[in-house]
């Protein structure tokens, strides 16, 4: 028997209800109007950025993606991008420390001292 026979004799065996509950359940999997899963390159150009930029938002969780192999594949009708809940904090850039100039560097008075032991 080949597989449509299977799957018509299946189909034929089931009551109304059986089928409807089946149909629910694999309602997700069909292909549906925009249910196609594109390259990072795609998703990249319609997100407007690099593809390198896609790929590591997928890593991290960012952007919904699925691995397979050794790509990354991203449903089209899930391709958005969640701004964040909060802004993000930028802080101000720190004043450059200064040194005294009596003191060394601690690095340098422990090699200096390392060789005047080693002389003694």
């Amino acid at each position: 028997m080949s597989a449509p026979d299977l799957g018509a004799a299946i189909l034929a065996s089931l009551d109304e209800k059986t089928i409807r509950a089946l149909a629910e359940r694999l309602r997700p999997y069909l292909d549906g109007p925009d249910h196609r899963l594109l390259t990072p390159a795609q998703a990249a150009e319609r997100l407007r950025l690099h593809p390198k930029t896609v790929v590591r938002m997928a890593r991290d969780g960012r952007l919904p993606a699925v691995k397979v192999g050794t790509g990354w594949r991203f449903h089209a009708d899930q391709l958005d991008i969640a701004p964040r809940s909060r802004p993000v904090a930028v802080d101000p850039p720190c004043a450059p420390r200064r040194r005294t100039t009596n003191a060394e560097p601690a690095s340098v008075a422990a090699i200096r001292g390392c060789r005047e032991r080693s002389a003694v």
